[in-house]
């Protein structure tokens, strides 16, 4: 458990920002979700708005939490904020998109929690965000210590729309009986495990899969760390089932797929920067570098894989070392059990 020190709402000062409203895209609206209004929705900031900070202290293992064996995932949502319930105005909905929470671990560190809405961001969004803040912090609050990259590009007349998606999707999305409140759950009965596939078995894996092609009808000349570390694992994932006894009925009228985010940003024409502050989806994320001024981070931790109505993985860079990948699973006890002997058995034999 987490006890509250203190709970707060933090705004830019006096003149600090300037008022400012962001029209949502196509890649926003399915994000969305609504009571009863009806107006067109938007982002928006106006003097006075402010966003939850809260301040924790716990006495739970830092360690345990920070390690890459099988943990109970439902210990983590001590550590992560929950959005404020929307407010209701005069002709609109107000709902908050971001909270705060760092919660100190006596002795040993701290945590920042982070729960943002999706449709204010992607991944990247949020990790720009983080990185912008953690440079600002470290080198005393001067935006010339910001890259180019690292900040917000806001105009979002460059996603063009000629055919009125944007449009259609919304007038779809208010048929939708939707919340926009914030709805995670601590799972019951799922743990969290950290998997590191290292440089050299990726490019055994690589090797595996272009050997296997050049023996047979199709010539393949390349293949990335991201495919054969998602089918490996996925491949992993599938026979654990397996091995636990669990039921697989196939449905010929039913597809099933393994489908990965992509980030859309460079393929536009022109392409969008780097820096657009909005959605575009992203996959692979990779926060370790990111130092406040007190060190690099421990462990990275995406709580949302324990809440999708499939079975969802998180990947990133390796903390410790270039080329490694870092794969994270939330999955119940007895098949992250199996998975783990599977995972380890296949690599041994690369």
């Amino acid at each position: 458990m987490a006890s509250v020190i203190e709970q707060c709402q933090v705004a830019p000062p006096p003149g600090g920002a300037a008022e400012v409203t962001l029209p949502l895209t196509y890649f926003d609206h399915v994000w969305l979700g609504f009571h009863h209004t009806n107006g067109y929705p938007e982002l928006r900031y106006v003097t006075g708005d402010s966003i939850s900070v809260t301040f924790s202290e716990t006495d739970m293992d830092f360690n345990y939490l920070i390690g890459d064996h099988p943990r109970n995932a439902k210990d983590f949502y001590h550590f992560v904020p929950k959005l404020g319930e929307p407010k209701d105005a005069p002709g609109v909905q107000l709902a908050p998109v971001l909270a705060i929470q760092v919660t100190l671990y006596p002795n040993l560190g701290v945590s920042i929690g982070f729960t943002n809405h999706h449709v204010v961001g992607d991944g990247a969004t949020i990790v720009g965000f983080i990185r912008a803040w953690a440079l600002l912090h470290k080198f005393g609050g001067h935006e010339q210590f910001l890259s180019h990259e690292l900040i917000p590009f806001y105009d979002r007349s460059v996603v063009k729309d000629p055919d009125g998606q944007g449009m259609s999707m919304w007038e779809e999305m208010k048929k939708q009986n939707l919340d926009m409140r914030d709805i995670m759950t601590p799972p019951e009965h799922k743990v969290r495990g950290t998997f590191t596939i290292k440089r050299d078995d990726i490019e055994k894996l690589k090797n595996l899969i272009l050997n296997s092609r050049r023996r047979g009808s199709t010539t393949l000349t390349h293949v990335t760390s991201f495919t054969v570390t998602s089918a490996y694992v996925w491949t992993c994932l599938i026979k654990s089932g397996d091995a636990i006894g669990e039921e697989m009925i196939i449905d010929d009228s039913v597809m099933e797929s393994f489908g990965c985010a992509a980030d859309f940003r460079a393929r536009f024409n022109p392409p969008l920067p780097q820096s657009y502050f909005g959605n575009c989806i992203v996959v692979c994320f990779n926060l370790y570098d990111v130092d406040f001024g007190w060190g690099r981070p421990e462990k990275i931790e995406i709580i949302s894989i324990d809440n999708s109505s499939g079975i969802s993985m998180s990947i990133s860079k390796y903390k410790d070392s270039d080329g490694d990948l870092e794969v994270g699973w939330s999955l119940p006890k007895t098949r992250m059990s199996a998975f783990v002997a599977i995972f380890d058995h296949g690599l041994s034999f690369l």
